[in-house]
C-alpha cells in the first residue's frame, strides 16, 4: 500500500509498523475497521474521548470508500500508531473522485482529526482507480 505523510508533507508515512486489514467494501463488516483502530487506540493508552473520535473518524473514512468502491471490491485499511494515529482507507472505483469538502463526512473527519488528505491515483492492472483517504490524530495533551 503506498503511504503519503497525513501532515500533508507529501513524504513518506512514519515508519511505524503497520496493522493491516482487507474486508469486502460492504457495509455488513465495516464496523471491523472502528474495532480495530479502537483497539490500537486502546493499546496506545489513548484517553476515552480520543478513542471515542478515532472510531467515529474510522467510520466516516470506510463508509465513504465503500460508498465509491466498485462492485466486489476490497477495502484497505492501514493504522500506524506512532506518536499519534495514522489512518489509511483504500479502494478501487471506476469513479476517480475521492472524498472532499463538498461531503459532510469530509467536514466532520475534518473536526475530528489533526491532517487529513484524499487522493487518487491509477489502480495497478485495471482501467479505473484507486481511492485513498488517510487521516491522523494525536493525543490530547496531559491525558495520557
Amino acid at each position: 500500500m503506498i503511504q503519503r505523510d497525513a501532515d500533508g508533507t507529501g513524504g513518506p508515512a512514519a515508519a511505524a509498523p503497520a496493522v493491516e486489514l482487507r474486508l469486502p467494501a460492504n457495509g455488513e463488516l465495516l464496523f471491523l475497521a472502528r474495532l480495530v483502530a479502537e483497539d490500537i487506540a486502546s493499546s496506545a493508552e489513548f484517553a476515552l474521548d480520543e478513542v471515542a473520535d478515532l472510531r467515529l473518524a474510522v467510520d466516516e473514512a470506510v463508509a465513504a470508500q465503500a460508498r465509491r468502491a466498485d462492485d466486489g471490491a476490497v477495502l484497505e485499511c492501514a493504522f500506524r500508531c506512532a506518536g499519534r494515529m495514522t489512518v489509511t482507507v483504500a479502494t478501487t472505483s471506476s469513479w476517480a473522485f475521492p472524498p472532499g469538502p463538498d461531503e459532510v463526512g469530509w467536514h466532520i473527519l475534518r473536526a475530528l482529526t489533526d491532517a487529513l488528505d484524499a487522493w487518487t491515483e491509477p489502480a495497478p492492472g485495471t482501467d479505473g482507480w484507486r481511492l485513498c483517504v488517510e487521516f491522523a490524530m494525536k493525543p490530547f495533551p496531559g491525558q495520557r
